[in-house]
């Protein structure tokens, strides 16, 4: 028997299917970006207006127990009040305990779906171990998978990955539908490289290993998604969810754009982000930061905030390691009245990468490192061993040394010289232009002071006279009779990795391994009578003087969208 059907249904489709479309009626779209597509296709998320959508709001993000990701229940008010009177604390609101309008529009920002509670004491009471351990089976029980690998405790109560090379996959079944698979990648390996520029950490992106030997997964879903038991909630609000020490879920109704784009969500700054969840760390609520729980819109060319460096720090220790060479590169400008100044920067080689040193602000350049070739044109692309400006009245004359060769540089055209103004040829033989100079050394110095170089080579100092084109009187010496210890016992011993007079400290210093002496200048001399010529004071490490200098992984090492 046919179901019975009103001909009012068949007037009203009759009407549809043969009303005459308008020509105006056509959608035009014009967003470059298709960002005004989206409300075709994207489910939106259900808006926070009143206490019972607040009270799973609060409860969803860690301000109101329990957290249940499944079935939360709403709390007495009591619990409420206190629970938005943090949450407006925190958002910088006025603390009132009214639901007013700002506290709801502050809800309905898009945000991460990682709990916010654990940011309440994150940074500024640490947490014994087992204090910790209970709180994170208390609220982050339906996120830490209890069967997951290559986790460790560490001493502030977070955990962290015992290992400092990681791996990630973007997962098959999980790429966006709104950027090329390419875009995704790129995106995803910049993201990686911000954490890998401020921490030991080092990433690998691996498309062939089985699923279970990689570290860190991330897709895209919507809604009901990759077999996760956390629904996306649609357009709006929530834009992604990550596991600690775990993978990471991007809400493909949100529209992701690529970096520098203005419009969108970033997906850069979403998964910097989420990468620092499954790094171990919580929301940190300061101005600034990439760990804040809600979205800031499209910043240009953002980078990683003081606090985000110093707390990943904190789980996974500074970034240690030698230098075959440390200089500062000294030149000559042209300010637009057409005044002549003199410029200069501090440089960290490390075989064939190099760092630019920001002094002013106590940290690499956003970026580095990056290739030498790039910065360098000429000179050995696998790394130096020491770098001499040789600048004083007469001359100015700049040399990378190498084995038992050396190159002088061309700073005007950027490149090595194949034939100087002299008519020398490079490269050239060490014990060619600087006769009594056994090579190969381990590092040079130029000391304006007198007007001599200082070479380095195992446990011997050799001074070059420029002026009389020799060595000094009495040279070579040993290390300790040129730069004697301030305190016994307390000096390198030779074999130095790198010597340079810095201009940001008016000082020379000594590097080798992981440890810096300084040498004791005039002005330490003159408060201190008892320090030696050129004495070294105590030693320090590399890593709390020169922040940051971190390596990459060199499958990162130069991106290219």
């Amino acid at each position: 028997m046919k179901a019975k059907v009103s001909t009012a249904f068949y007037r009203s489709t009759t009407l549809l299917r043969f009303r005459p479309v308008e020509p105006d009626a056509e959608k035009l779209f014009h967003n470059r970006d298709h960002s005004d597509m989206q409300s075709l296709t994207s489910r939106q998320a259900a808006v926070i207006t009143d206490k019972y959508t607040a009270e799973l709001f609060l409860s969803r993000y860690g301000f109101m127990e329990p957290v249940n990701w499944e079935e939360i229940q709403p709390s007495e008010s009591q619990a409420f009040l206190s629970a938005l009177k943090e949450f407006q604390k925190v958002s910088g609101l006025p603390v009132t305990g009214v639901l007013d309008e700002a506290t709801k529009v502050a809800m309905n920002k898009p945000r991460c779906g990682v709990p916010d509670k654990e940011t309440v004491s994150s940074l500024a009471i640490p947490m014994t171990p087992s204090e910790e351990v209970q709180r994170r089976k208390r609220h982050l029980a339906a996120l830490l998978s209890k069967s997951r690998p290559k986790r460790d405790l560490g001493e502030n109560g977070y955990m962290a990955f015992s290992k400092k090379e990681l791996k990630w996959r973007l997962i098959g079944e999980g790429y966006s539908s709104q950027l090329t698979i390419e875009e995704q990648r790129y995106i995803l390996k910049l993201a990686f490289r911000m954490w890998s520029e401020v921490s030991p950490l080092e990433f690998v992106e691996d498309t062939r290993s089985p699923l279970e030997d990689v570290d860190i997964k991330l897709g895209f879903g919507t809604g009901r998604h990759l077999g996760c038991n956390q629904r996306f909630d649609g357009t709006g609000q929530e834009f992604a969810h990550a596991w600690f020490l775990g993978d990471i879920h991007f809400d493909d109704d949100e529209h992701f754009t690529g970096p520098n784009a203005g419009s969108g969500i970033s997906l850069l700054k979403v998964a910097v982000h989420e990468i620092g969840h499954v790094l171990g760390l919580p929301h940190i609520y300061r101005p600034g930061s990439i760990m804040q729980p809600n979205y800031l819109p499209h910043e240009s060319g953002f980078e990683m905030d003081w606090m985000d460096r110093k707390a990943i720090q904190r789980l996974y220790g500074a970034c240690k390691g030698q230098f075959n060479t440390v200089f500062d590169w000294i030149r000559k400008e042209k300010t637009p009245y057409g005044e002549t100044v003199i410029r200069f920067n501090t440089y960290f080689m490390r075989d064939g990468w190099y760092w630019l040193y920001e002094n002013r602000n106590n940290r690499t350049r956003y970026g580095d490192p990056v290739p030498l070739q790039i910065g360098w044109r000429g000179i050995p692309v696998d790394g130096v061993d020491a770098h001499v400006h040789v600048w004083s009245r007469k001359r100015d004359a700049v040399y990378f040394f190498k084995g038992t060769q050396f190159w002088r540089y061309d700073s005007k055209n950027d490149v090595v010289f194949t034939q100087d103004p002299e008519g020398h040829h490079y490269p050239r033989l060490i014990s060619e232009a600087f006769p009594g100079v056994s090579s190969p050394i381990d590092t040079a110095f130029y000391d304006r002071r007198d007007s001599h170089i200082y070479f380095f080579k195992n446990t011997l100092v050799y001074a070059f006279d420029i002026e009389a084109n020799s060595l000094a009187k009495g040279f070579p010496k040993n290390i300790r009779d040129v730069f004697p210890p301030v305190v016994n016992g307390d000096h390198p011993d030779g074999n130095i990795d790198a010597a340079y007079f810095s201009y940001t400290h008016n000082a020379i210093f000594l590097l080798k391994g992981t440890r810096f002496w300084q040498v004791v200048g005039s002005r330490d001399r003159w408060r201190w009578l008892f320090l030696p010529h050129n004495g070294l004071l105590p030693h320090k490490e590399v890593d709390q003087h020169w922040f940051d200098i971190c390596n990459v992984h060199p499958t990162t090492l130069k991106l290219t969208h």
